[in-house]
């Protein structure tokens, strides 16, 4: 449970802050936070650590030490301001009641430090002094210092931030009411007007995110299991639990290593198995002594001191040391043949369990729409399964006025993702690899004496890098014999975490059926949160489907019309509903898009609602789909299923290019009708499918030459 410290209402006369005032009294805390030594507002530096609630972005802290002495109070009672209450309207760019994150805060804070300065400067001792003159002024102030548009927009915007909090401050910290500089953006008026808010972050490109994936799961269902049992083997060891270990401790309690080894070394050379070993850094092997004395239940002292005598009894035994020290075996395949020579070694495991651990993100992250802080931010228990074997991920947004924590619920701040099996597995090994409440835990290098700090899951930055590890690992360890990478590089950029969530949407939309697939999954993730969750379904993924989908509807008008104005026949039912929905659309000269609703009225009045499948196009009308006939008037108007597709269905068109896909479909299903050895109902079935498609490709031949003549009829 999170706390807060403020329950207080704005008034039009605000009185100043007192001096002992606790600057986070307006935020949900840390469970884990020391509430008795919190930054006070008479403090110059403000620690805003212990407001972060879900332990992974590092809050920064906000200093006032370098504002003008006569300032800094007065920007401290704005500071103070921000942290209490919600973004004001004029600023609200996101849901209701969403506040300002401190780091929102601390660019504020370095921002406005430019205009505490300039006020200074003109000896404006008190903010409520400044008139319309003075902003003007300031304006031209920072129009004419040496940064970009983007910069001295960031600090025209600060000013307007300052007024937009007036009503929360001191009447002596309040700019005049009017807007200052009227309703230009501030990006207008700095000049910078090629800004826009589109998602800029490219998409993975094709062939190095279907590798990437591939291998991803390889090594998660294939080599996943060999790697977790040789590290539950090596914690083992490591904790005294190991079956080997407990029999030395209990069968030669009391006895000398010689005793120990006098009972080891006859077992390792009737198995064929060696004395564990490790490189040294000149190359040669030598005993590995700490793992030796792990396995007899010997003190490692001890065994260090006597490495010369253990390596005479073990030739004396003809048993020879191995280069490394193997834990567990081998028994996942690659190519039919298994997927390393020898058992995995000691030496190794650590970098083998980052790569699991790295391939069990890439699933997560890809499969789920999940954003990389949210996977990162995974728990323990995550995974639910209802009663009719669907599975769902619990974990918390990383964006949205909910990510901070800000209700008051148990469950603040869930959010749902339906998954599939494989994501499942991923999680599953996840909770074997650990014994975190966190599936992904910080490094133990990494741990910190404050609470904290200690509990904050891996930063993108780390995953980031181990997405570099995971890509050159498996390139250097199975490349292909004709010299080929298995995972093509992207020329565009490394591969980040950033860039799953819309290379997704990229790949679905493009699929055939891929948005009914969305939103189906979106439609199972609101009967979830509805029945079992008090969270909020995941929503944001869809937004990025929107604009995704209005590329896609974009692209595949310009390259119908293209093939139109190149000849392209069409046949069919829809065939001239086809042509007349495309010939009303005018081109698509482009246009600015900064907000999803744009987007979505934009789609509107630009989708004609064709959807090409497999060898058909429908122009989709829903009175007269018979895909939907059986469902709900609501859900019939998604979009055509093309799993339930129907030759009748007034709806279908068939373009040179279906045609040309279902030429080669009918070389296929004549080749399965005269298969002797295909059993009869199979052979009659693919007869009768080769019937229905052979009407299909004459009636568009037909068509096509009947339009010859001047007498083209609709097959």
């Amino acid at each position: 449970m999170t706390t807060s410290l403020l329950d207080t209402t704005t008034s039009d006369a605000v009185p100043w802050p007192a001096p002992d005032a606790i600057i986070l009294r307006g935020r949900n805390l840390h469970p884990l936070a020391d509430t008795t030594n919190l930054s006070r507002f008479r403090d110059d530096v403000w620690f805003t650590s212990p407001a972060d609630i879900d332990n992974a972005k590092g809050t920064p802290s906000l200093n006032f030490t370098n504002y003008p002495t006569g300032q800094r109070t007065a920007f401290k009672a704005f500071g103070l301001a921000v942290l209490d209450h919600d973004r004001p309207a004029v600023l609200q760019a996101g849901a209701p009641s969403d506040q300002a994150s401190p780091s929102t805060l601390h660019g504020w804070i370095i921002e406005l430090r430019l205009f505490a300065e300039w006020l200074a400067a003109r000896r404006i001792g008190r903010i409520c002094d400044v008139t319309i003159c003075d902003l003007n002024l300031y304006h031209v102030h920072v129009m004419a210092l040496s940064y970009g548009g983007a910069r001295k927009a960031d600090y025209l915007h600060a000013v307007r931030v300052l007024w937009a909090y007036r009503q929360h401050l001191p009447a002596e910290c309040r700019l005049p009411e009017g807007r200052p500089w009227g309703a230009a953006t501030a990006r207008q008026l700095a000049g910078h007007t090629e800004w826009n808010r589109y998602n800029k972050t490219p998409r993975i490109q094709p062939d190095t995110m279907e590798a990437l994936l591939a291998w991803a799961l390889r090594v998660l269902e294939d080599f996943g299991p060999d790697i977790r049992e040789a590290f539950l083997e090596d914690r083992q060891l490591m904790d005294g639990s190991h079956p080997t270990t407990r029999f030395y401790r209990e069968y030669y309690f009391g006895r000398p290593l010689v005793k120990r080894l006098q009972h080891l070394l006859p077992e390792l050379r009737k198995s064929g198995r060696q004395l564990p070993g490790q490189r040294r850094e000149d190359g040669t092997i030598e005993i590995a002594c700490g793992h030796l004395a792990r396995l007899v239940a010997c003190s490692p002292r001890h065994v260090y001191r006597r490495a010369a005598a253990v390596a005479a009894l073990a030739d004396e035994h003809g048993v020879t040391v191995a280069p490394d020290a193997h834990l567990g075996r081998i028994t996942g395949f690659l190519h039919g043949t298994p997927w390393k020579d020898q058992p995995i070694g000691l030496s190794e495991i650590g970098h083998l369990v980052r790569m699991l651990r790295t391939a069990c993100f890439v699933t997560i992250c890809y499969l789920s729409g999940m954003r990389g802080g949210e996977v990162l931010k995974l728990r323990r228990g995550c995974l639910s399964e209802d009663e009719a074997g669907q599975l769902t991920l619990i974990g918390y947004a990383s964006k949205g006025p909910d990510s901070t924590g800000t209700g008051t619920g148990p469950n603040d701040g869930e959010r749902a993702w339906a998954v599939v099996s494989v994501v499942g597995t991923a999680v599953t090994m996840l909770e074997s690899l650990t014994e975190s409440q966190l599936l992904f835990p910080p490094s133990p290098k990494r741990k910190s004496s404050r609470p904290i700090i200690s509990g904050r899951p891996l930063r993108n930055a780390v995953v980031n890098a181990d997405l570099a590890d995971f890509i050159t690992w498996v390139n250097n360890t199975f490349a292909r014999p004709d010299g080929a990478m298995p995972i093509p590089p992207d020329q565009t950029k490394p591969v980040h975490a950033s860039r799953f969530r819309r290379t997704l949407a990229h790949f679905v939309v493009r699929r055939p059926g891929g948005l009914i697939a969305a939103a189906l999954q979106y439609g199972h993730i609101s009967t979830k949160v509805t029945l079992a969750y008090a969270g909020e379904a995941d929503t944001n993924w869809l937004d990025d489907l929107t604009i995704e989908r209005l590329e896609m509807v974009i692209d595949q008008i310009d390259d119908d019309l293209m093939h139109l104005d190149d000849g392209e026949h069409v046949s069919g039912p829809s065939a001239e509903e086809y042509r007349r929905r495309l010939h009303q659309l005018t081109p698509f000269a482009g246009r600015v898009v900064d907000k999803v609703r744009n987007a979505e009225r934009l789609l509107t009045s630009t989708d004609p609602s064709i959807h090409h499948g497999r060898g058909m196009t429908c122009v989709y009308r829903t009175e007269t789909a018979l895909c939907r006939a059986r469902l709900e008037p609501e859900r019939a108007a998604d979009g055509p299923d093309e799993s339930e597709c129907r030759s009748a269905c007034t709806n279908l068109a068939y373009t040179d290019r279906d045609v040309a896909l279902l030429r080669e479909r009918l070389i296929a299903l004549d080749a399965g009708a005269r298969d002797p050895l295909t059993p009869r109902p199979l052979r009659d079935r693919r007869a009768a499918q080769a019937l229905q498609c052979r009407a299909i490709v004459d009636g568009h031949d037909h068509a096509h030459r009947g339009a010859g003549t001047g007498t083209e009829g609709v097959a």
